[in-house]
């Protein structure tokens, strides 16, 4: 019977998921380790060790490093990337409620959209360079570009006559949303503001009112309104 972390028989998967999570709950668990390290920690042989390593560095979710001992060679050490840390579970979320709730009750619901005002103003400036004189095709690529590297999962297409659909498939901040509609206001105001004047903005599906995405159109001003994507279901634009 082989050791546990030997090469699998031919045909068996060559990679265990469950031992990938293991031996990314060690490094989570102990900090950075060597090869021999894990190989006592988890009872795999060297080479498997070094298998799920080299898997889990070509991933991103694992660095290595040398660290000398002073005597010999140095020794290589792994520990988890950010991305690996972002495996296990973080609950910003959870302190960023709180803490919404906190100013609430100390200085009352105004001040909480003023700080939502705030962050719209900053992020406007922060992105104002990438659309910026753009043209109507060029803006809502951009702003799909900016909100996917947020973590939305967005994407832009066009639909029927001269118009963008921005999707989000994915919310960022849906706990905060579900406590904080003015946060999903903002994110509408935000767009119209990156879009200035001659481009309107319409969100025709919301997640928070029950539909599959989060969609805007983007349109020149004074063109047709956009019609809303009906409830549950994904947003095409024009149908």
């Amino acid at each position: 019977m082989p050791l546990a972390g030997e090469p699998p028989a031919e045909g068996a998967p060559s990679q265990n998921p469950q031992t990938r999570r293991a031996v990314l709950e060690q490094l989570k668990l102990m900090g950075p380790r060597t090869v021999a390290q894990l190989h006592e920690a988890l009872s795999l042989t060297g080479a498997a060790v070094r298998r799920h390593l080299d898997t889990l560095e070509r991933d991103g979710l694992v660095r290595q490093t040398t660290r000398s001992s002073g005597r010999g060679r140095p020794a290589h050490v792994y520990s988890l990337t950010e991305l690996g840390h972002d495996l296990f579970p973080r609950n910003y979320h959870q302190l960023v409620v709180q803490l919404l709730e906190a100013v609430g009750e100390r200085f009352g619901g105004a001040a909480v959209e003023e700080l939502f005002a705030h962050r719209r103003q900053v992020l406007a400036e922060l992105y104002r360079a990438r659309t910026e004189g753009r043209s109507l095709p060029e803006l809502a690529s951009e702003v799909a570009a900016i909100q996917d590297e947020n973590g939305y999962m967005a994407d832009c297409q066009q639909v029927e006559g001269a118009r963008w659909l921005v999707q989000e498939h994915n919310c960022a901040i849906n706990r905060v949303a579900r406590t904080h509609p003015a946060a999903c206001a903002h994110e509408l105001a935000l767009f119209r503001q990156l879009a200035g004047p001659e481009v309107q903005v319409d969100r025709v599906a919301h997640m928070q009112a029950g539909d599959a995405v989060c969609a805007y159109v983007f349109r020149e001003a004074g063109s047709a309104p956009a019609r809303p994507a009906p409830k549950g279901r994904q947003a095409r634009g024009e149908r």
